[in-house]
């Protein structure tokens, strides 16, 4: 492709002495292009005209394509402020996004956390044969630690075992009473060996089972 110079292209030299030239029009078209045209604006019109009539389309063509050049490198500028603030909002949804899943993993930690401790009193009312109440110390303590009320240990246990008698979440001064637990020596019965899947002496049947067998409380009836 072959490249053509200014001076090929008959273009003025930028450093050229400037000269004024004189146009004599009618008043009238004075003062309407005047009131049509910004400040400076009647110069800037002849100087343009005089360089199209000595230069020809030359010097439109590269008045043309200088200003297509800004607007080009204007829409770039404006898409890559736009890419900026995309990127901004892609990195602060990605934040939200991780501090969501940290969040999750802390709830998912903390709920294994109080089944756990569900599971380890539960050992009491199932095969010891020992109550469970508001005010006993492991429930007490289970709840401190996962934000709960001992109320609503209470509730989670009674839903978790449904097989175990209501009097077993009482104390002795609320009417509860002793009681015989589920799971304890399950094989004294054949019949209800068999019929119930009970495991080994002295284990405890899996809370899948017990959901399985029994219709689970609703934790609000008792209200």
């Amino acid at each position: 492709m072959n490249e053509t110079s200014d001076e090929e292209m008959n273009i003025p030299d930028t450093e050229e002495r400037m000269v004024q030239v004189a146009v004599e029009v009618p008043e009238s078209v004075r003062d309407g292009a005047k009131a049509k045209l910004p400040y400076g604006g009647m110069s800037q019109v002849i100087r343009e005209e005089l360089n199209r009539v000595a230069f020809g389309e030359e010097m439109g063509q590269r008045s043309r394509l200088e200003s297509r050049l800004e607007d080009v490198r204007e829409e770039r500028d404006k898409l890559q402020r736009e890419r900026r603030e995309l990127n901004a909002k892609l990195e602060n949804l990605e934040d939200q996004a991780k501090d969501i899943e940290r969040k999750l993993d802390d709830l998912t930690t903390q709920e294994d956390r109080y089944e756990a401790k569900l599971e380890s009193v539960e050992y009491n009312i199932r095969i010891e044969g020992r109550n469970l109440f508001a005010d006993h110390g492991q429930v007490e303590s289970i709840a401190a630690e996962a934000g709960k009320s001992p109320e609503g240990v209470i509730k989670d246990l009674k839903h978790r075992n449904p097989d175990v008698p209501d009097e077993a979440f009482l104390s002795g001064l609320d009417g509860g009473g002793g009681f015989s637990p589920p799971d304890k020596n399950p094989k004294s019965s054949l019949k209800s060996a068999k019929n119930m899947g009970y495991g080994k002496d002295g284990e405890m049947r899996p809370l899948e089972e017990r959901e399985e067998k029994y219709r689970p409380r609703d934790p609000d009836a008792d209200n």
